[in-house]
C-alpha cells in the first residue's frame, strides 16, 4: 500500500509553507516581533529561524518557539507548523498527539495542507483514533483545495475500494488526473495503469466498453482494439458482466 502522506509528509509540507513565506529584513523582523506581538510577524521570523535566511542562524527551537507564539494568537499556518514541529521532533520532543492537537485546529481553519496531514493521521492511527471514514472526509476537503496528496490518497481508495470507497475507477482517474497534474510521481504512473489496455497492457487505451467488469473490480476497462476487448472479455468471462456499451443495450 502507498504512503498515505502522514510519514515524511510533514517535512516535506513544512518546507514548502516556509518557502511559501514572504521574507522581510530579518532584525527589524524580530524586533517588531518581539515589541508588537503579531502573529503574521511571528510566523515570518520563525520561517526564517527554520531556514536560516536573512541573516538568521538556523535555529529549529526558535522556529517552534514562534510558531508556538504565533499558534496561541490562532495563525493557522502556525498551528499547521507547529503540528508538523510535533510530528517529527523538529525543536520541540516528538508528540504525535500534540502534532494532531495542532494540525487539527489549522485544518478546523481551512489549512488545505493540515487538512490533508490530518486524514493521513486519521487514517494511521497517529496522535488521533484510526478512523478512515474521518481519513476521508479530510482528503476531500484537502483535494477540492488541490492538495496533490490528498486527491492521490482519494485516488488510491477508489482504485482499491478502502477506507470505505467503492472501487470506482471513473473516480479514481479524476483524483489521480488531478494530482498527476500538479507532478504528483506516483498519481502519474498509476495513472498510465488506470490508462492501459485491460488485454495487452498497451499505455494510453483508447477504447472503453463501459459495462465491462474486470477481473480486478474496476468498472472501466479499456481496450487497444476490438480484438483485445474480446480477448479479455473470454479470459475474464466470469468476472465480466454483459456489455452495457450504446451498441449493446
Amino acid at each position: 500500500m502507498p504512503d498515505r502522506g502522514g510519514s515524511g509528509r510533514a517535512a516535506v509540507d513544512l518546507e514548502t509553507r516556509v518557502a511559501m513565506a514572504p521574507t522581510k529584513d530579518a532584525q527589524r523582523l524580530r524586533r517588531v516581533a518581539e515589541r508588537k506581538g503579531k502573529a503574521g510577524d511571528q510566523f515570518q521570523l520563525a520561517c526564517l529561524y527554520y531556514t536560516g535566511e536573512e541573516g538568521l542562524k538556523h535555529d529549529l527551537v526558535a522556529a517552534a518557539k514562534w510558531w508556538s507564539k504565533a499558534a496561541a494568537q490562532e495563525h493557522a499556518g502556525a498551528q499547521g507548523s507547529l503540528g508538523y514541529c510535533y510530528a517529527d521532533g523538529e525543536g520541540v520532543d516528538q508528540n504525535h498527539a500534540l502534532a494532531a492537537t495542532w494540525v487539527s485546529k489549522a485544518a478546523d481553519q481551512g489549512d488545505v495542507r493540515s487538512q490533508g496531514y490530518l486524514g493521513s493521521l486519521h487514517h494511521e492511527d497517529k496522535g488521533v483514533e484510526q478512523d478512515d471514514a474521518l481519513a476521508v472526509a479530510w482528503w476531500k476537503k484537502a483535494a477540492v483545495g488541490d492538495d496533490a496528496v490528498s486527491q492521490f490518497n482519494e485516488g488510491v481508495g477508489y482504485v482499491h475500494g478502502q477506507c470505505g470507497l467503492p472501487k470506482n475507477a471513473h473516480c479514481a482517474k479524476i483524483y489521480m488526473m488531478a494530482a498527476a497534474k500538479q507532478g504528483h510521481a506516483e498519481a502519474i504512473e498509476d495513472l498510465k495503469l488506470l490508462c492501459a489496455c485491460a488485454a495487452c497492457g498497451t499505455p494510453d487505451a483508447s477504447r472503453a466498453c463501459q459495462g465491462c467488469r474486470t477481473a480486478t473490480g474496476l468498472s472501466t476497462a479499456r481496450y487497444c482494439n476490438p480484438i483485445c476487448q474480446a480477448a479479455h472479455r473470454k479470459a475474464h468471462e466470469p468476472d465480466c458482466g454483459p456489455c452495457q456499451c450504446h451498441r449493446c443495450k
